[in-house]
């Protein structure tokens, strides 16, 4: 029988070969590993603590493109809503694990939906919710607003107040922009304190992603 190290070992092997075949969008399968330890470069990149975490975090497209009002199916998504209640900041955090995958489009929603503040785009996803026949995951997405103070469940009553929003961008290397960018090996750096075995080899992995791109090796 294996070991744990053995099976976090082979986890991380098949991210690193899997993620050079044409259709395997490592993004979507490596998105949990980031999540475990956004907490952490939070803090180190901007001294502040994490209190929520939101994954896929859904934005109603006529929110922020003055669409038709009544239009909520097919919602744009954040990789990742993290709220710091001390400093009343929200970051917006786009995940990029191929540095040319980036798009105009994600710039501009991002910076749409900052422009929008948080009250707004909770009423977005309030219409979403009533659209949307997955009412039941929508259910738990209202719950963890509740949770975060943004919205009374059982009126289904935007309660959101007014926040720093902030654009960060998680990606293998550093390009030109306003905008907060954190490399992976800014990651790497910030976990170097950590000398767990699933830390070290995702950091391994992590370097193995910014060295050879999938499109340095086509």
């Amino acid at each position: 029988m294996r070991n744990e190290q053995e099976l976090v070992n082979e986890i991380f092997d098949r991210l690193d070969e899997w993620r050079n075949f044409p259709a395997y969008l490592l993004e979507g399968r490596a998105d949990i590993f980031f999540g475990i330890y956004l907490p952490n470069i939070i803090k180190k990149k901007f001294g502040c603590t994490v209190d929520h975490i939101i994954p896929e975090f859904p934005i109603k497209a006529g929110v922020l493109f003055n669409a038709d009002p009544t239009e909520s199916a097919h919602p744009l998504k954040i990789n990742f809503v993290a709220v710091c209640e001390s400093v009343k900041t929200v970051y917006m955090i786009s995940l990029k694990t191929d540095i040319n995958s980036l798009r105009p489009l994600q710039y501009r929603y991002l910076s749409k939906a900052r422009e929008n503040n948080i009250k707004n785009i909770v009423d977005g996803i309030l219409d979403i919710e009533h659209a949307s026949m997955l009412k039941k995951k929508y259910n738990n997405l209202l719950h963890k607003l509740h949770a975060v103070g943004w919205l009374d469940q059982s009126l289904k009553k935007n309660t959101a107040g007014q926040y720093n929003i902030k654009i960060v961008y998680i990606q293998p290397s550093s390009k030109s922009g306003e905008d907060e960018i954190i490399t992976f090996d800014n990651i790497i750096e910030y976990l170097s304190e950590k000398n767990d075995f699933f830390t070290t080899r995702f950091c391994r992995s992590l370097s193995s992603w910014v060295n050879n791109s999938p499109s340095e090796l086509q």
